[in-house]
Protein backbone atom coordinates (compact mmCIF):
# COMPACT_ATOMS: atom_id res chain seq x y z
CA UNK A 1 0.00 0.00 0.00
CA UNK A 2 1.23 3.44 -0.79
CA UNK A 3 1.56 5.04 2.29
CA UNK A 4 1.46 8.68 0.96
CA UNK A 5 -2.04 7.75 -0.38
CA UNK A 6 -3.33 6.32 2.48
CA UNK A 7 -2.53 9.67 5.12
CA UNK A 8 -6.24 11.16 6.05
CA UNK A 9 -6.36 14.81 5.15
CA UNK A 10 -6.25 17.52 7.74
CA UNK A 11 -8.98 19.62 7.62
CA UNK A 12 -9.05 23.32 7.86
CA UNK A 13 -11.54 25.74 7.96
CA UNK A 14 -10.99 29.61 8.19
CA UNK A 15 -13.97 32.07 8.80
CA UNK A 16 -14.15 35.73 9.43
CA UNK A 17 -15.96 36.28 13.31
CA UNK A 18 -16.10 39.37 13.96
CA UNK A 19 -15.33 42.32 11.37
CA UNK A 20 -15.23 45.03 13.96
CA UNK A 21 -13.66 43.82 16.20
CA UNK A 22 -11.05 42.19 13.90
CA UNK A 23 -11.44 38.38 14.37
CA UNK A 24 -11.03 35.26 12.79
CA UNK A 25 -11.78 31.98 13.68
CA UNK A 26 -9.68 28.88 12.70
CA UNK A 27 -10.60 25.09 12.98
CA UNK A 28 -8.31 21.80 12.16
CA UNK A 29 -10.01 18.65 12.45
CA UNK A 30 -7.43 15.81 12.94
CA UNK A 31 -8.67 12.77 11.92
CA UNK A 32 -6.30 10.30 13.91
CA UNK A 33 -4.55 12.35 16.45
CA UNK A 34 -1.57 10.88 18.88
CA UNK A 35 -2.95 8.48 21.09
CA UNK A 36 -0.10 9.99 23.21
CA UNK A 37 -1.65 13.09 23.32
CA UNK A 38 -1.56 15.45 20.15
CA UNK A 39 0.86 17.77 19.77
CA UNK A 40 0.09 21.23 17.64
CA UNK A 41 1.41 24.30 16.98
CA UNK A 42 2.07 27.65 15.08
CA UNK A 43 4.96 28.33 13.20
CA UNK A 44 7.47 31.45 14.80
CA UNK A 45 8.29 33.50 11.68
CA UNK A 46 7.15 33.56 8.46
CA UNK A 47 9.33 32.77 5.51
CA UNK A 48 11.03 35.93 3.53
CA UNK A 49 10.89 37.55 6.56
CA UNK A 50 13.95 36.50 8.96
CA UNK A 51 12.55 37.39 12.46
CA UNK A 52 10.77 35.39 15.05
CA UNK A 53 7.51 37.25 14.94
CA UNK A 54 5.72 35.24 17.20
CA UNK A 55 2.25 35.09 15.46
CA UNK A 56 0.65 32.74 18.69
CA UNK A 57 0.50 36.04 20.45
CA UNK A 58 -2.51 36.78 18.31
CA UNK A 59 -4.84 34.05 20.19
CA UNK A 60 -7.06 34.70 22.17
CA UNK A 61 -8.68 31.37 22.61
CA UNK A 62 -7.87 27.74 21.81
CA UNK A 63 -10.06 24.94 22.69
CA UNK A 64 -10.20 21.09 21.57
CA UNK A 65 -13.04 18.67 21.25
CA UNK A 66 -13.28 14.77 19.84
CA UNK A 67 -17.09 14.83 19.52
CA UNK A 68 -19.04 16.45 22.37
CA UNK A 69 -16.43 15.91 24.31
CA UNK A 70 -14.21 18.83 25.45
CA UNK A 71 -10.34 17.97 25.96
CA UNK A 72 -7.82 19.47 28.07
CA UNK A 73 -4.77 21.95 26.30
CA UNK A 74 -1.45 22.30 27.74
CA UNK A 75 0.81 24.94 26.59
CA UNK A 76 4.31 23.93 26.23
CA UNK A 77 6.15 26.81 25.03
CA UNK A 78 5.35 29.87 23.19
CA UNK A 79 4.60 28.54 19.96
CA UNK A 80 3.09 24.72 20.80
CA UNK A 81 -0.18 23.04 23.00
CA UNK A 82 -0.17 19.41 23.64
CA UNK A 83 -4.00 18.05 23.37
CA UNK A 84 -4.81 15.54 26.11
CA UNK A 85 -5.30 12.16 24.31
CA UNK A 86 -8.76 11.47 23.52
CA UNK A 87 -10.86 8.73 21.49
CA UNK A 88 -11.65 9.46 18.15
CA UNK A 89 -11.46 12.54 15.84
CA UNK A 90 -10.16 15.79 16.96
CA UNK A 91 -11.22 19.22 16.26
CA UNK A 92 -9.31 22.13 17.34
CA UNK A 93 -10.50 25.60 16.78
CA UNK A 94 -9.14 28.74 17.90
CA UNK A 95 -10.10 32.69 17.70
CA UNK A 96 -7.22 34.57 16.23
CA UNK A 97 -6.59 38.53 16.72
CA UNK A 98 -6.27 39.69 12.96
CA UNK A 99 -4.82 43.57 13.19
CA UNK A 100 -1.56 43.25 11.10
CA UNK A 101 -1.62 45.26 8.56
CA UNK A 102 1.96 44.02 6.58
CA UNK A 103 2.60 41.83 4.03
CA UNK A 104 3.35 39.00 7.12
CA UNK A 105 -0.02 38.55 9.45
CA UNK A 106 -3.22 38.79 9.14
CA UNK A 107 -5.93 41.80 8.99
CA UNK A 108 -9.66 41.87 8.99
CA UNK A 109 -12.08 44.55 8.90
CA UNK A 110 -15.59 45.62 7.69
CA UNK A 111 -13.45 46.51 4.28
CA UNK A 112 -11.62 43.25 3.33
CA UNK A 113 -9.97 39.93 4.88
CA UNK A 114 -6.12 39.28 4.13
CA UNK A 115 -4.62 36.68 5.67
CA UNK A 116 -0.69 34.57 5.92
CA UNK A 117 -1.31 30.79 6.72
CA UNK A 118 1.76 31.07 9.23
CA UNK A 119 -0.76 33.35 11.11
CA UNK A 120 -3.99 31.01 11.34
CA UNK A 121 -3.50 27.64 10.66
CA UNK A 122 -2.29 25.06 13.24
CA UNK A 123 0.79 22.33 12.18
CA UNK A 124 -0.42 19.22 13.57
CA UNK A 125 2.84 16.95 14.76
CA UNK A 126 3.39 14.26 13.20
CA UNK A 127 1.01 14.85 9.92
CA UNK A 128 3.26 17.89 8.23
CA UNK A 129 2.77 16.04 5.06
CA UNK A 130 -0.77 14.94 5.39
CA UNK A 131 -3.28 16.47 2.41
CA UNK A 132 -4.60 19.40 3.90
CA UNK A 133 -8.31 20.95 2.74
CA UNK A 134 -9.58 24.27 3.67
CA UNK A 135 -12.74 25.20 4.11
CA UNK A 136 -13.17 28.77 3.82
CA UNK A 137 -16.15 30.42 5.20
CA UNK A 138 -17.95 34.10 3.65
CA UNK A 139 -18.28 36.60 6.50
CA UNK A 140 -21.79 37.18 8.98
CA UNK A 141 -23.92 39.03 7.45
CA UNK A 142 -24.72 40.84 4.23
CA UNK A 143 -21.27 41.39 3.49
CA UNK A 144 -20.42 40.23 -0.16
CA UNK A 145 -17.02 39.57 -0.74
CA UNK A 146 -14.96 37.90 -3.45
CA UNK A 147 -11.62 35.56 -2.78
CA UNK A 148 -8.26 36.04 -4.27
CA UNK A 149 -5.67 33.47 -3.64
CA UNK A 150 -3.40 31.13 -5.57
CA UNK A 151 -4.34 28.22 -3.71
CA UNK A 152 -6.00 25.46 -6.11
CA UNK A 153 -9.73 23.91 -5.50
CA UNK A 154 -10.63 21.70 -4.52
CA UNK A 155 -12.01 19.62 -7.72
CA UNK A 156 -13.84 16.76 -6.56
CA UNK A 157 -17.22 16.08 -7.33
CA UNK A 158 -18.92 16.88 -4.10
CA UNK A 159 -16.61 19.71 -3.27
CA UNK A 160 -18.49 23.29 -3.70
CA UNK A 161 -17.00 26.61 -4.27
CA UNK A 162 -18.92 29.72 -5.09
CA UNK A 163 -18.46 31.72 -7.47
CA UNK A 164 -17.21 34.28 -5.29
CA UNK A 165 -14.96 31.56 -4.32
CA UNK A 166 -15.88 30.81 -0.66
CA UNK A 167 -15.46 26.97 -0.55
CA UNK A 168 -12.91 24.09 -0.39
CA UNK A 169 -8.96 24.21 -1.51
CA UNK A 170 -6.79 22.11 -1.24
CA UNK A 171 -2.44 21.85 -0.39
CA UNK A 172 -0.39 18.81 -0.50
CA UNK A 173 0.90 19.24 2.72
CA UNK A 174 0.99 21.79 5.14
CA UNK A 175 4.15 23.79 3.40
CA UNK A 176 2.02 24.52 1.22
CA UNK A 177 -1.14 25.30 3.10
CA UNK A 178 0.42 28.42 4.32
CA UNK A 179 2.15 29.56 1.12
CA UNK A 180 -0.70 30.47 -0.46
CA UNK A 181 -2.16 33.62 1.27
CA UNK A 182 -5.62 34.95 0.70
CA UNK A 183 -7.07 38.39 -0.31
CA UNK A 184 -10.84 38.43 0.32
CA UNK A 185 -12.90 41.61 -0.47
CA UNK A 186 -13.86 43.85 -3.14
CA UNK A 187 -10.49 45.41 -4.34
CA UNK A 188 -9.52 46.49 -8.30
CA UNK A 189 -8.98 43.47 -10.05
CA UNK A 190 -7.05 42.64 -13.60
CA UNK A 191 -5.96 39.62 -15.35
CA UNK A 192 -3.42 39.00 -18.09
CA UNK A 193 -1.29 36.00 -19.55
CA UNK A 194 1.96 35.60 -19.71
CA UNK A 195 3.53 32.47 -22.18
CA UNK A 196 -0.24 31.41 -21.38
CA UNK A 197 0.15 31.60 -17.53
CA UNK A 198 -2.66 33.47 -15.97
CA UNK A 199 -1.51 36.38 -13.99
CA UNK A 200 -3.94 38.10 -11.45
CA UNK A 201 -3.19 41.97 -10.23
CA UNK A 202 -5.91 42.31 -6.76
CA UNK A 203 -5.36 45.87 -5.70
CA UNK A 204 -7.34 47.18 -1.85
CA UNK A 205 -7.73 50.06 -0.77
CA UNK A 206 -9.05 53.40 -1.97
CA UNK A 207 -7.29 54.03 -5.04
CA UNK A 208 -9.45 56.48 -7.43
CA UNK A 209 -8.76 56.21 -11.08
CA UNK A 210 -6.40 53.59 -11.04
CA UNK A 211 -4.82 53.06 -14.25
CA UNK A 212 -5.04 49.13 -14.31
CA UNK A 213 -4.42 48.79 -17.87
CA UNK A 214 -1.30 50.31 -17.81
CA UNK A 215 -0.24 48.60 -14.63
CA UNK A 216 -0.79 45.20 -15.92
CA UNK A 217 0.85 46.12 -19.59
CA UNK A 218 4.35 46.97 -17.99
CA UNK A 219 3.79 44.01 -14.98
CA UNK A 220 3.13 41.42 -18.08
CA UNK A 221 6.62 42.50 -19.75
CA UNK A 222 8.51 41.68 -16.89
CA UNK A 223 6.75 38.45 -15.63
CA UNK A 224 7.61 37.04 -19.31
CA UNK A 225 10.97 38.55 -19.24
CA UNK A 226 11.59 36.67 -16.17
CA UNK A 227 10.05 33.32 -17.40
CA UNK A 228 11.60 33.36 -20.65
CA UNK A 229 14.88 33.96 -18.31
CA UNK A 230 15.01 31.02 -16.85
CA UNK A 231 12.88 28.33 -19.51
CA UNK A 232 14.11 30.35 -22.74
CA UNK A 233 13.37 27.27 -24.38
CA UNK A 234 9.48 26.17 -22.96
CA UNK A 235 8.65 29.57 -21.46
CA UNK A 236 6.96 27.42 -18.56
CA UNK A 237 6.12 29.40 -15.75
CA UNK A 238 7.31 27.67 -12.20
CA UNK A 239 4.15 27.97 -10.39
CA UNK A 240 1.93 25.58 -12.21
CA UNK A 241 3.08 23.13 -10.85
CA UNK A 242 1.35 24.07 -7.48
CA UNK A 243 -1.56 26.45 -8.81
CA UNK A 244 -3.48 27.57 -11.98
CA UNK A 245 -2.37 31.24 -11.62
CA UNK A 246 -0.05 33.73 -10.25
CA UNK A 247 -1.83 36.27 -7.96
CA UNK A 248 -0.02 40.22 -6.91
CA UNK A 249 -1.98 41.24 -3.69
CA UNK A 250 -1.34 44.94 -2.96
CA UNK A 251 -2.13 46.75 0.05
CA UNK A 252 -2.64 50.41 -0.89
CA UNK A 253 -2.32 52.67 1.79
CA UNK A 254 -0.57 56.19 1.67
CA UNK A 255 2.72 55.63 2.60
CA UNK A 256 3.33 51.62 2.56
CA UNK A 257 6.15 49.67 0.89
CA UNK A 258 6.85 46.03 1.25
CA UNK A 259 6.51 42.71 -0.12
CA UNK A 260 6.76 39.11 0.64
CA UNK A 261 7.04 36.47 -1.79
CA UNK A 262 5.15 32.83 -2.24
CA UNK A 263 5.34 29.96 -4.17
CA UNK A 264 2.40 30.95 -6.45
CA UNK A 265 1.53 34.78 -5.39
CA UNK A 266 3.12 37.74 -3.77
CA UNK A 267 2.03 40.00 -0.96
CA UNK A 268 2.95 43.58 -1.49
CA UNK A 269 2.29 47.10 0.41
CA UNK A 270 2.26 50.37 -1.99
CA UNK A 271 1.61 53.83 -1.57
CA UNK A 272 -1.05 55.10 -3.17
CA UNK A 273 0.90 58.48 -4.70
CA UNK A 274 3.10 55.72 -6.50
CA UNK A 275 0.52 54.07 -8.90
CA UNK A 276 -0.30 55.59 -12.08
CA UNK A 277 -3.97 57.18 -13.06
CA UNK A 278 -6.20 57.25 -15.47
CA UNK A 279 -5.58 60.26 -17.59
CA UNK A 280 -2.22 61.04 -16.93
CA UNK A 281 0.48 60.26 -19.45
CA UNK A 282 3.26 60.75 -17.12
CA UNK A 283 3.57 57.82 -14.37
CA UNK A 284 4.70 58.77 -10.50
CA UNK A 285 7.96 59.19 -10.07
CA UNK A 286 7.46 56.28 -7.51
CA UNK A 287 5.82 54.05 -10.28
CA UNK A 288 9.16 52.76 -10.81
CA UNK A 289 9.85 52.03 -7.28
CA UNK A 290 6.35 49.53 -7.31
CA UNK A 291 7.76 48.04 -10.57
CA UNK A 292 10.97 47.40 -9.56
CA UNK A 293 8.78 45.74 -5.78
CA UNK A 294 6.62 43.73 -8.15
CA UNK A 295 9.94 42.54 -10.50
CA UNK A 296 11.80 41.62 -7.02
CA UNK A 297 8.66 39.75 -5.85
CA UNK A 298 7.97 37.55 -9.04
CA UNK A 299 11.92 36.91 -9.34
CA UNK A 300 11.75 35.16 -5.38
CA UNK A 301 9.43 32.44 -7.12
CA UNK A 302 12.53 31.10 -9.21
CA UNK A 303 14.99 32.42 -6.20
CA UNK A 304 14.04 31.54 -2.91
CA UNK A 305 10.83 29.66 -3.26
CA UNK A 306 12.29 27.07 -5.24
CA UNK A 307 16.28 27.35 -5.24
CA UNK A 308 17.13 27.83 -1.67
CA UNK A 309 19.73 27.71 0.52
CA UNK A 310 20.16 24.13 1.85
CA UNK A 311 18.75 25.67 5.32
CA UNK A 312 15.54 26.21 4.56
CA UNK A 313 15.07 23.10 2.57
CA UNK A 314 12.86 22.56 4.42
CA UNK A 315 12.10 25.28 6.45
CA UNK A 316 12.49 24.94 9.97
CA UNK A 317 9.53 27.21 11.54
CA UNK A 318 10.10 26.87 15.06
CA UNK A 319 13.04 28.27 15.45
CA UNK A 320 15.67 30.69 13.51
CA UNK A 321 17.00 28.84 10.65
CA UNK A 322 20.48 30.86 9.94
CA UNK A 323 22.07 30.94 6.62
CA UNK A 324 24.89 32.79 5.44
CA UNK A 325 23.80 32.96 1.77
CA UNK A 326 21.30 35.32 2.17
CA UNK A 327 23.19 37.63 0.11
CA UNK A 328 22.76 35.06 -3.15
CA UNK A 329 18.83 34.53 -2.53
CA UNK A 330 17.74 38.01 -1.44
CA UNK A 331 20.87 40.47 -2.43
CA UNK A 332 20.94 38.80 -6.17
CA UNK A 333 16.97 39.27 -6.31
CA UNK A 334 17.59 43.05 -5.08
CA UNK A 335 20.68 42.97 -8.48
CA UNK A 336 17.83 41.26 -11.26
CA UNK A 337 14.34 43.34 -10.04
CA UNK A 338 15.78 46.64 -11.46
CA UNK A 339 18.18 45.07 -14.16
CA UNK A 340 14.37 42.98 -15.38
CA UNK A 341 13.20 46.51 -15.68
CA UNK A 342 15.54 47.39 -18.10
CA UNK A 343 15.68 44.04 -20.10
CA UNK A 344 11.69 44.08 -20.24
CA UNK A 345 11.69 47.80 -21.73
CA UNK A 346 9.78 48.80 -19.45
CA UNK A 347 12.86 51.42 -18.28
CA UNK A 348 15.66 52.66 -20.35
CA UNK A 349 18.98 52.70 -20.33
CA UNK A 350 20.11 55.73 -18.65
CA UNK A 351 17.32 55.33 -16.39
CA UNK A 352 18.36 52.17 -15.25
CA UNK A 353 22.08 53.71 -14.97
CA UNK A 354 20.73 56.23 -12.29
CA UNK A 355 19.01 53.68 -10.46
CA UNK A 356 22.24 51.04 -10.25
CA UNK A 357 24.06 54.52 -9.44
CA UNK A 358 21.76 55.53 -6.23
CA UNK A 359 21.77 51.77 -5.32
CA UNK A 360 25.93 51.91 -5.26
CA UNK A 361 26.40 55.42 -3.56
CA UNK A 362 23.60 53.57 -0.64
CA UNK A 363 26.24 51.46 0.36
CA UNK A 364 29.51 53.77 0.06
CA UNK A 365 27.38 55.82 2.42
CA UNK A 366 27.02 53.17 4.75
CA UNK A 367 29.95 53.34 6.99
CA UNK A 368 28.94 49.98 8.48
CA UNK A 369 30.40 48.27 5.45
CA UNK A 370 33.72 48.26 6.71
CA UNK A 371 32.50 46.18 9.82
CA UNK A 372 30.15 43.63 8.66
CA UNK A 373 30.30 41.12 5.40
CA UNK A 374 27.23 40.37 4.01
CA UNK A 375 27.42 36.80 4.92
CA UNK A 376 27.43 37.92 8.20
CA UNK A 377 24.87 39.93 7.52
CA UNK A 378 22.71 36.87 6.27
CA UNK A 379 23.50 34.98 9.47
CA UNK A 380 22.89 37.83 11.65
CA UNK A 381 19.49 38.87 10.29
CA UNK A 382 17.30 37.32 12.94
CA UNK A 383 19.37 39.89 15.60
CA UNK A 384 20.65 42.43 13.74
CA UNK A 385 19.18 43.39 10.19
CA UNK A 386 15.57 42.78 11.10
CA UNK A 387 16.20 44.90 14.76
CA UNK A 388 17.77 48.02 13.55
CA UNK A 389 18.68 51.01 15.67
CA UNK A 390 20.27 54.45 15.90
CA UNK A 391 23.33 52.88 15.14
CA UNK A 392 22.81 50.45 12.38
CA UNK A 393 24.24 52.13 9.81
CA UNK A 394 27.56 52.39 11.24
CA UNK A 395 27.51 49.20 12.62
CA UNK A 396 25.59 46.41 9.67
CA UNK A 397 25.31 46.22 6.06
CA UNK A 398 22.36 45.09 4.23
CA UNK A 399 22.53 42.03 2.26
CA UNK A 400 20.03 43.12 -0.15
CA UNK A 401 22.09 46.21 -1.62
CA UNK A 402 25.28 45.14 -0.90
CA UNK A 403 24.18 41.43 -2.31
CA UNK A 404 22.63 43.03 -5.36
CA UNK A 405 26.52 45.12 -5.96
CA UNK A 406 28.01 41.62 -5.39
CA UNK A 407 25.90 40.24 -7.94
CA UNK A 408 27.10 43.14 -10.15
CA UNK A 409 30.47 42.66 -9.54
CA UNK A 410 30.59 39.09 -9.99
CA UNK A 411 28.29 39.76 -13.15
CA UNK A 412 30.91 41.47 -14.38
CA UNK A 413 33.98 39.91 -13.82
CA UNK A 414 32.76 36.56 -15.67
CA UNK A 415 31.58 38.98 -19.17
CA UNK A 416 35.25 40.07 -18.91
CA UNK A 417 37.11 36.70 -17.88
CA UNK A 418 35.16 34.96 -20.99
CA UNK A 419 34.94 38.01 -23.29
CA UNK A 420 31.54 38.11 -22.70
CA UNK A 421 30.39 34.63 -23.40
CA UNK A 422 29.17 33.74 -20.20
CA UNK A 423 27.42 35.90 -17.16
CA UNK A 424 25.99 35.11 -13.96
CA UNK A 425 22.57 34.45 -15.93
CA UNK A 426 24.12 31.35 -16.59
CA UNK A 427 25.01 30.78 -12.86
CA UNK A 428 21.12 31.08 -12.08
CA UNK A 429 20.16 29.08 -14.62
CA UNK A 430 22.01 26.41 -13.31
CA UNK A 431 21.04 27.20 -10.40
CA UNK A 432 17.37 26.49 -11.60
CA UNK A 433 18.41 23.51 -13.19
CA UNK A 434 20.12 22.03 -10.21
CA UNK A 435 17.90 22.70 -7.25
CA UNK A 436 14.83 24.54 -8.29
CA UNK A 437 12.86 23.27 -11.66
CA UNK A 438 11.87 20.08 -9.65
CA UNK A 439 11.93 21.47 -6.01
CA UNK A 440 8.23 20.41 -4.93
CA UNK A 441 8.72 17.51 -6.72
CA UNK A 442 10.51 14.23 -4.91
CA UNK A 443 13.15 14.92 -2.50
CA UNK A 444 14.24 18.63 -2.43
CA UNK A 445 17.76 20.01 -1.79
CA UNK A 446 19.12 23.73 -1.42
CA UNK A 447 22.64 24.77 -1.76
CA UNK A 448 24.68 24.00 0.69
CA UNK A 449 26.67 26.76 2.79
CA UNK A 450 29.91 26.26 0.68
CA UNK A 451 28.66 25.04 -2.70
CA UNK A 452 28.81 28.56 -4.71
CA UNK A 453 31.97 28.95 -6.12
CA UNK A 454 32.04 25.67 -7.42
CA UNK A 455 28.66 26.48 -9.42
CA UNK A 456 29.70 29.50 -11.03
CA UNK A 457 33.35 27.62 -12.26
CA UNK A 458 31.25 24.57 -13.69
CA UNK A 459 28.41 27.41 -15.08
CA UNK A 460 30.92 30.03 -16.50
CA UNK A 461 34.47 28.00 -16.35
CA UNK A 462 35.32 31.28 -14.20
CA UNK A 463 37.13 30.47 -10.81
CA UNK A 464 35.71 33.71 -8.42
CA UNK A 465 36.59 32.02 -5.01
CA UNK A 466 39.00 34.60 -3.80
CA UNK A 467 36.64 37.39 -5.51
CA UNK A 468 33.67 36.16 -3.43
CA UNK A 469 35.91 35.59 -0.28
CA UNK A 470 36.78 39.14 -0.84
CA UNK A 471 33.85 40.81 -1.22
CA UNK A 472 30.94 38.45 0.72
CA UNK A 473 33.17 37.01 3.51
CA UNK A 474 34.93 39.86 3.88
CA UNK A 475 34.44 43.85 4.36
CA UNK A 476 36.81 45.07 1.41
CA UNK A 477 34.95 48.26 -1.28
CA UNK A 478 34.07 46.52 -4.65
CA UNK A 479 36.05 47.54 -7.56
CA UNK A 480 32.82 48.64 -9.22
CA UNK A 481 34.60 51.74 -11.21
CA UNK A 482 37.32 49.48 -12.72
CA UNK A 483 34.68 46.44 -13.84
CA UNK A 484 32.27 49.12 -15.04
CA UNK A 485 35.13 50.90 -17.14
CA UNK A 486 35.37 47.48 -19.15
CA UNK A 487 32.03 47.83 -19.97
CA UNK A 488 32.58 50.97 -21.05
CA UNK A 489 30.50 52.35 -18.15
CA UNK A 490 31.97 55.42 -16.58
CA UNK A 491 31.43 55.76 -12.49
CA UNK A 492 31.71 59.47 -10.98
CA UNK A 493 31.61 61.00 -7.42
CA UNK A 494 29.56 64.43 -7.08
CA UNK A 495 28.55 66.25 -4.05
CA UNK A 496 24.80 66.86 -3.21
CA UNK A 497 25.37 70.61 -2.96
CA UNK A 498 28.16 73.08 -1.60
CA UNK A 499 26.94 73.54 2.22
CA UNK A 500 29.10 71.97 4.79
CA UNK A 501 27.97 69.43 6.73
CA UNK A 502 27.02 67.45 10.00
CA UNK A 503 27.57 64.01 9.21
CA UNK A 504 24.03 63.40 10.56
CA UNK A 505 20.66 62.52 9.34
CA UNK A 506 17.68 63.80 11.15
CA UNK A 507 13.96 63.60 11.08
CA UNK A 508 11.14 65.62 12.16
CA UNK A 509 9.59 65.35 15.50
CA UNK A 510 6.46 68.28 15.53
CA UNK A 511 8.05 71.50 15.19
CA UNK A 512 11.60 69.70 16.33
CA UNK A 513 14.41 68.42 14.28
CA UNK A 514 16.15 65.48 15.88
CA UNK A 515 18.83 63.76 15.41
CA UNK A 516 18.12 60.13 14.10
CA UNK A 517 21.57 59.07 13.17
CA UNK A 518 25.29 60.32 13.71
CA UNK A 519 27.53 59.46 11.03
CA UNK A 520 30.65 57.52 13.14
CA UNK A 521 34.01 59.19 12.29
CA UNK A 522 31.93 62.73 11.32
CA UNK A 523 32.25 66.47 12.83
CA UNK A 524 29.09 65.36 14.66
CA UNK A 525 30.56 62.30 16.49
CA UNK A 526 33.84 64.00 17.29
CA UNK A 527 31.72 66.62 18.71
CA UNK A 528 29.69 65.02 21.09
CA UNK A 529 26.48 64.84 19.50
CA UNK A 530 23.89 61.72 19.69
CA UNK A 531 21.40 60.08 17.87
CA UNK A 532 17.85 61.59 19.55
CA UNK A 533 19.46 65.13 20.21
CA UNK A 534 17.34 67.74 19.55
CA UNK A 535 18.74 70.61 17.72
CA UNK A 536 17.85 74.03 19.51
CA UNK A 537 20.35 76.33 17.69
CA UNK A 538 23.31 76.82 15.64
CA UNK A 539 25.24 80.13 16.78
CA UNK A 540 22.70 81.11 18.74
CA UNK A 541 20.18 80.80 15.52
CA UNK A 542 17.13 78.81 16.20
CA UNK A 543 16.80 75.94 14.33
CA UNK A 544 13.13 74.07 13.89
CA UNK A 545 11.60 72.09 10.86
CA UNK A 546 9.96 75.28 8.95
CA UNK A 547 11.69 76.54 5.36
CA UNK A 548 14.54 73.76 5.82
CA UNK A 549 16.27 76.34 8.47
CA UNK A 550 18.87 73.68 9.51
CA UNK A 551 19.92 74.11 5.15
CA UNK A 552 19.27 77.74 5.33
CA UNK A 553 21.96 78.31 8.54
CA UNK A 554 24.63 75.79 7.22
CA UNK A 555 24.95 77.21 3.75
CA UNK A 556 26.46 80.55 5.58
CA UNK A 557 29.03 78.48 6.21
CA UNK A 558 32.38 77.16 4.63
CA UNK A 559 34.27 73.96 5.88
CA UNK A 560 36.39 74.14 8.75
CA UNK A 561 34.41 76.68 10.37
CA UNK A 562 33.81 76.17 13.95
CA UNK A 563 30.06 76.40 15.24
CA UNK A 564 28.11 76.38 18.53
CA UNK A 565 25.53 73.64 18.39
CA UNK A 566 22.49 73.96 20.97
CA UNK A 567 20.51 70.63 21.49
CA UNK A 568 17.93 69.18 24.19
CA UNK A 569 19.24 65.93 25.30
CA UNK A 570 15.90 64.50 27.07
CA UNK A 571 14.92 67.49 29.19
CA UNK A 572 18.68 68.80 29.82
CA UNK A 573 19.94 71.84 27.52
CA UNK A 574 23.39 70.89 26.27
CA UNK A 575 26.21 72.79 24.16
CA UNK A 576 29.07 71.31 21.74
CA UNK A 577 31.69 72.94 19.87
CA UNK A 578 31.99 71.51 16.23
CA UNK A 579 34.00 72.18 13.16
CA UNK A 580 32.07 71.20 10.14
CA UNK A 581 33.35 68.78 7.15
CA UNK A 582 33.15 69.24 3.82
CA UNK A 583 30.13 68.27 1.93
CA UNK A 584 30.19 64.12 1.13
CA UNK A 585 30.72 62.90 -2.24
CA UNK A 586 27.60 61.10 -1.65
CA UNK A 587 26.25 60.73 -5.34
CA UNK A 588 26.81 58.21 -7.84
CA UNK A 589 26.87 58.68 -11.18
CA UNK A 590 26.75 55.96 -14.07
CA UNK A 591 26.82 56.95 -17.71
CA UNK A 592 28.35 55.24 -21.21
CA UNK A 593 31.53 56.26 -22.34
CA UNK A 594 32.01 58.92 -24.87
CA UNK A 595 34.65 55.87 -26.99
CA UNK A 596 32.95 52.68 -27.32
Amino acid sequence: MNRKNNRKPLLYSLEPLDLSGHRLRATVRIADPDPKGQIVSLPAWIPGSYLIRDFSRHIENIEARSGRQVVSITKLDNHRWRIAPCQGPLTITAVIYAWDLSVRGAHVDETHCFFNGTSVFLAVQGQENHPCRLTLLPPPKTTRWNVFTSMPRDTRANAKVTRDGFGTYVAENYDALIDHPFEIGNPSVIQFNAYGAKHEMVFTGVIPNLDLQRIARDVKKICEAQIRFFEPDTAQAPFLDSATKYVFMTMVTGDAYGGLEHRSSTALMASRKDLPTIGHDKAPEGYQTFLGLVSHEYFHTWNVKRIKPAAFAPYKLSGESHTRLLWIFEGFTSYYDDLFLLRSGVIDRKTYLKTLGKQIASVWNTPGRHKQSVAESSFDAWTRYYKQDENASNAIISYYTKGSLVALALDLTIRQATHQQHSLDDVMRLLWDRYGRDFYQGNPTGLSEKGFPQLVREATGVDVSDEITQWAYGCEDLPLKQLLAAQNIVLEWKASNTRPSLDIRTRKQGEHLVISAVTEGGAAHLAGLSAHDIIVAIDGVRVDTSSNTLDTILARYEPGQNIQVHVFRRDELRRFALTLSSPPLAECHLHDADKP
